[in-house]
């Protein structure tokens, strides 16, 4: 993938880099870094990637979650079988990263693991196609130490409709994936609305007991694309006691983006996932090199999404729907460009220097940086 330069330096010590600056501690709602896993990379070590344990450390996460993605396409009776050797992999991550990384699967646990000085990896699961329409499947993941599930992706569901396909139907979810919603909220896993239609979107917010999330997403108002949230969406999650995690891929921020690359976002999601399908033909799940490019994925230039437009979704989905709902959700190692000024999870300090500057208080940016995921984890505890 075409990552951008950055410099690696030396991280200290978590606790020490984590009381040598002002900044809180950071939950980063959304990483796809299991796929580099699942590979042979070392968490320890990915230089090629967005994520590994040095730019942890120094971007201050102390909350990171390793979200397993499924592509739509993967044959149903595979789909959950991949999920459970992604668990895997992520399990196996964090034995070769110990005692700095440690599972977690409650906020208690997370709030005691930073307090040690430790980072919490969380498990998601990025697409229900991985239950293979079977609310059995749930509590296996579950099991799995699994906390929340992106309800689609790309493609529409049997049971779900995804906003990465036209929609005709009169509902977003139908009666399995309403009992997907409720046995979710029994479970104490936190439904995701990142991917899904607006129809889905509103069921969602109908049948929901518990705080729901939109792990990785944007403002339509800033980026009117069909994968980021509208105003009301936005006030609907802030309501429902949810919260937003801002996604870092210019594509989303910047409404140029895509169209300078003579792409719409509609394309993009489905060349991700036959990238990520003829990655599957014949070997296990996980990327060690990039996959051929997509049209795309051609740099094509700088883009023009910085950090401060990166902060303007934060700013503006602070002002809609109020600071106590909103977060971030990077995508990183999902996304094949980042904005210019955040490279990696390094980068962290810099987003909130940055905030910090825009006007948003200590009280604030700590509700941005780790409380508004914490209070949710909780809720659904």
């Amino acid at each position: 993938m075409p990552w951008p330069d950055q410099v690696r330096q030396p991280a200290p010590p978590f606790a020490a880099g984590a009381s040598a600056r002002r900044w809180p501690p950071v939950a980063d709602l959304h990483c796809d870094t299991v796929r580099a896993l699942r590979g042979g990379v070392d968490l320890r070590d990915h230089p090629e990637g967005q994520v590994d344990l040095p730019r942890l450390q120094l971007g201050g996460v102390g909350l990171q979650v390793f979200a397993c993605y499924l592509p739509s396409g993967l044959a149903r009776d595979r789909a959950l079988a991949e999920t459970t050797q992604m668990l895997d992999a992520l399990d196996d991550a964090c034995e070769r990263c110990a005692p700095d990384i440690v599972k977690v699967e409650t906020a208690d646990q997370a709030e005691a693991a930073v307090e040690r000085g430790l980072i919490g990896m969380l498990l998601a699961v990025e697409n229900g196609h991985a239950i293979d329409s079977d609310l059995r499947n749930l509590g296996t993941l579950r099991r799995r130490g699994v906390r929340s599930l992106t309800l689609t992706h790309a493609r529409h569901l049997p049971w779900a409709a995804s906003s990465g396909e036209p929609w005709a139907g009169s509902a977003g979810l139908d009666p399995f994936g309403a009992e997907v919603v409720r046995e979710m909220n029994a479970l104490g896993m936190i439904v995701d609305v990142s991917h899904v239609h607006a129809r889905t979107f509103d069921d969602v917010r109908r049948l929901s007991r518990k705080p729901f999330i939109a792990s990785h997403s944007c403002a339509a108002a800033l980026c009117p694309v069909e994968r980021n949230l509208t105003d009301d969406q936005l006030r609907a999650i802030a309501g429902a006691g949810g919260v937003v995690g801002v996604n870092f891929f210019p594509g989303f921020l910047d409404p140029g983006y895509l169209a300078s690359r003579g792409a719409d976002v509609g394309e993009m999601p489905a060349e991700r996932e036959r990238s990520v399908l003829g990655d599957l033909e014949g070997r296990p799940l996980g990327l060690t090199r990039p996959p051929p490019r997509a049209p795309w994925r051609e740099p094509g230039g700088t883009p023009r999404a910085d950090l401060d437009l990166l902060v303007s979704h934060i700013e503006h989905i602070a002002r809609v729907a109020g600071e106590d709902h909103v977060a971030f959700g990077s995508d990183f190692d999902g996304i094949p460009q980042t904005p210019r000024g955040v490279p990696d999870c390094s980068a962290f300090p810099r987003i909130l220097a940055r905030l910090s500057e825009r006007g948003f208080g200590d009280a604030s940016l700590r509700k941005i940086a780790w409380g508004n995921f914490l209070r949710v984890l909780r809720a659904n505890d």
